[in-house]
């Protein structure tokens, strides 16, 4: 990430550059957490009971879908029943949260109680649907102060996926990110769009972008194409290999849930801020 500390590596010790036992221990105590982070989330995918042959679980890339319906009170399916991971793994996740004013990809307020970081390819079918569908019931949590949610690039689909998620920074650098993000998704919401240049720019004619040269000419910023590959690295680091997947605050979900499942998993994050178990 450009705007903090990596939050996989620990930060830079201010103590004297010989006190290299120290930053050897600091070293190993962080490799190990990222592991127990990395075994938490591939323990979630394996465990997965899931039949719609994405690919779920078997360790490969790919999109994650949920049965149709979000799961209902029994003891499997309900938030209050979900896996609560080691407190290293729970800090290491709230460590990832950037809550930076200027992240042109968030909504909602820096200080909001529960961030939502949401891994997701535009050209996954499930990461358009849960968009499409599902995001706007959670936006009224985003409106009221409660939800803040920090979207990152997980790109899955190699380079058409890699250059639309640079178009739709390209876009939100103009200010249209929320009507570009959209029109990328409606394209994948039946099957992975096969997205050229000339439809990215298309798209964002049709969508207001002002400045066509300019966005044309940031298809190859190299500055945007290294940010798309560094929440890529983040998301794969801590063993994320599928879309979507969202970290809210210390719960990890994996797939296009429906809005009233996450609005529950939401709330009871809320719950747990208010009650002081950050």
């Amino acid at each position: 990430m450009s705007t903090t500390e990596d939050p996989l590596t620990p930060a830079a010790s201010s103590a004297p550059a010989g006190d290299s036992r120290a930053q050897s221990i600091a070293w190993a105590v962080a490799a190990v957490v990222v592991a127990l982070v990395i075994g938490f989330i591939a323990w979630l995918a394996t465990g997965a009971d899931r039949d719609d042959g994405s690919g779920a679980g078997s360790g490969a890339p790919s999109s994650a879908g949920p049965p149709a319906e979000a799961p209902g009170d029994d003891a499997a399916g309900s938030p209050e029943a979900a896996p609560t991971p080691p407190p290293e793994v729970q800090q290491l996740l709230l460590d990832l949260q950037l809550r930076d004013a200027d992240d042109p990809l968030a909504e909602g307020e820096v200080d909001a109680p529960v961030v939502m970081i949401e891994y997701a390819d535009y050209r996954c079918p499930y990461c358009a649907r849960f968009h499409l569908e599902e995001r706007p019931d959670l936006l009224p949590l985003v409106e009221d102060g409660t939800l803040r949610i920090e979207f990152r690039d997980l790109v899955l689909f190699e380079e058409p996926s890699q250059l639309a998620a640079v178009a739709a920074r390209a876009a939100a650098e103009q200010g249209v990110l929320a009507a570009y993000r959209t029109a990328l998704f409606e394209r994948s919401v039946d099957g992975q769009a096969e997205l050229a240049r000339e439809d990215l720019v298309a798209m964002a004619e049709q969508v207001g972008v002002a400045d066509l040269e300019a966005f044309g000419t940031a298809l190859d910023d190299e500055r945007l194409h290294a940010l798309v590959r560094a929440d890529t690295e983040e998301a794969r680091a801590i063993g994320v290999t599928s879309t979507p997947t969202f970290l809210v605050n210390t719960t990890v979900v994996q797939g296009a849930y429906e809005a009233e499942y996450m609005i529950d998993v939401i709330e009871q994050q809320r719950e747990l801020v208010g009650a002081g178990a950050r």
